[in-house]
């Protein structure tokens, strides 16, 4: 038992400054610019005056199913103050991310972005699969959660429009 007790220390004080340096609520949004799937870059700086809805995705159900929610959201929010975005962060060739996007039930209407080098995965130090950022108009991560469904999202993005 006590040597598993200054391990552990040891343990918490290698990762603490991993996990600490994770943007958190109140934090501003580190900035990406990536390329969607279709073409066409996206900016995070260049969408202040806007909400947006970030989904940080994998090659899997999960990811699937939270992109799936995203769709009921802008379904529901049919404003140009809110944006919607799905990224790769896994780092997947386009070819198998449009591989995995083929899959879905329903195609998906908003950008999904590739990010090969895995910029965003790192700067957000993303920890579940999936994770969902909303970030306010003014730039600043509002939420960071695993899977939330559509009927949570939609009267909380209601209250940053």
């Amino acid at each position: 038992m006590r040597k598993i007790i200054p391990l552990f220390l040891i343990t918490i004080l290698l990762v603490h400054p991993v996990w600490a340096a994770s943007p958190k609520p109140g934090d501003s949004a580190p900035d990406f610019s990536l390329t969607a799937i279709t073409g066409g870059k996206h900016t995070l700086s260049d969408l202040k005056g806007k909400v947006v809805l970030v989904g940080m995705f994998h090659i899997c159900v999960p990811c699937m199913n939270q992109a799936m929610e995203f769709e009921k959201v802008r379904m529901s929010l049919k404003t140009d103050k809110l944006v919607i975005l799905g990224i790769n962060t896994s780092g997947d060739s386009k070819k198998a991310v449009e591989d995995y996007l083929a899959g879905f039930p329903k195609s998906v209407k908003f950008p999904y972005l590739l990010d090969p080098d895995q910029t965003v995965h790192k700067a957000y130090t993303q920890r579940d699969m999936p994770t969902v950022l909303i970030i306010d108009s003014k730039g600043i991560l509002r939420a960071r959660s695993p899977s939330v469904g559509a009927d949570q999202l939609v009267p909380y993005l209601k209250k940053l429009l």
